[in-house]
């Protein structure tokens, strides 16, 4: 009888287990932030949707920040490196990317801070 049940549920949670791999998604990339001075760059690395937006926003130190967009393979495939500090992004297919963020103005000695985000938790 024990071992009948014991079947049983060992069954039941294989089967629970194999019903959610069919719903997980590829790892989506965390919210981030970075430090950096005045004509510095960083680069980031997540899975975007196809049409997602990605953004990005500095402290009141800094007037401009810039987004680059690249595929795994070095691709630049979108960039919004107008003098503001709110660039947009939009990925064209899903995958994993790179973003290059870069700071052309922070007017602070010690750097600015910039956030990097996604509709979907970047």
């Amino acid at each position: 009888m024990a071992t009948s049940y014991l079947r049983t549920m060992v069954t039941s949670v294989a089967c629970a287990s194999f019903a959610l791999l069919g719903m997980i998604t590829p790892a989506l990339a965390q919210d981030r932030s970075v430090w950096l001075n005045e004509g510095e760059t960083e680069t980031v690395t997540g899975y975007f949707f196809e049409g997602e937006t990605i953004t990005a926003e500095c402290d009141v130190d800094c007037t401009d920040i810039d987004l680059y967009l690249y595929t795994e393979l070095g691709v630049l495939v979108d960039s919004d490196d107008e003098l503001d500090d709110f660039p947009v992004l939009v990925a064209p297919f899903e995958g994993t990317f790179s973003v290059e963020i870069t700071m052309p103005s922070c007017s602070h000695y010690q750097g600015c801070s910039a956030s990097i985000s996604s509709e979907h938790g970047f």
